[in-house]
């Protein structure tokens, strides 16, 4: 459990619930603490002296306080001013979020992961090709979900991917070679490889690990719902 008072970490807001009348609830993504729930108290009301800054994708120092699992916001400040996420960009963003909701326990910090989002979301800002920056957040979050990609040999951890060479990605087990008839259940091994490598930006590689990705995510989710996906993912 995350100590009872922290003060000015940088943190993402996820998702928010209103709260009674003028109480906001938010799941929050902080770099030493993970995902926590915590609790701006009359930040709907026309005085609250945050509550136009309480929203995701905006880089907050975040103050709180709490013995229990929902803490109580004590003060909040944009710690990097910068545009906000618009049109597919702000899809990507909810996509996101969406993600390491459904991903991660709450509490268990993932440094790593943290810095990743931070630059997904200036990519995203930036105007960067977006498939390829979710596609690079996806493929953090396995690394740091204990599910990592393997993406330098085959399943049977011998034979090294082969660039001209078409493989299956099996859930736990890694790339076979494709046997099937039809090679749009299949990926090449260059697109696999600048996926390993942060390279990807040809069109059909992207489409190509898009598909891998969401049967991989699908596998993690157990039959939860991603909402954001029926918006640009």
């Amino acid at each position: 459990m995350p100590m009872n008072r922290a003060e000015q970490k940088i943190s993402f807001i996820l998702k928010s619930q209103a709260f009674k009348e003028t109480s906001v609830i938010h799941q929050v993504f902080t770099k030493d603490f993970g995902v926590m729930s915590i609790i701006s108290k009359g930040s709907r009301a026309k005085n609250s002296k945050h509550g136009s800054l309480l929203q995701p994708f905006r880089s907050l120092s975040m103050s709180w306080v709490g013995k229990a699992e929902l803490k109580t916001l004590t003060g909040c400040e944009e710690s990097d001013e910068s545009a906000q996420l618009k049109g597919n960009a702000l899809y990507c963003g909810f996509y996101m979020n969406e993600l390491v909701l459904n991903l991660l326990h709450k509490h268990d910090a993932h440094p790593k992961l943290f810095t990743g989002y931070q630059s997904a979301i200036k990519g995203l800002l930036d105007g960067r090709l977006f498939e390829a920056t979710l596609r690079q957040f996806e493929k953090l979050l396995f690394d740091e979900i204990g599910y990592g990609l393997a993406l330098d040999y085959e399943a049977d951890g011998n034979t090294a991917i082969q660039a001209d060479s078409l493989y299956s990605y099996k859930a736990g087990h890694g790339a076979v070679v494709h046997l099937g008839s039809n090679p749009v259940d299949a990926v090449s091994g260059s697109a696999l490889i600048n996926l390993r490598n942060d390279q990807l930006s040809d069109k059909i590689e992207l489409s190509q690990i898009k598909r891998m990705m969401r049967q991989l995510i699908d596998h993690q989710l157990d039959g939860k719902i991603l909402k954001s996906r029926d918006l640009f993912v």
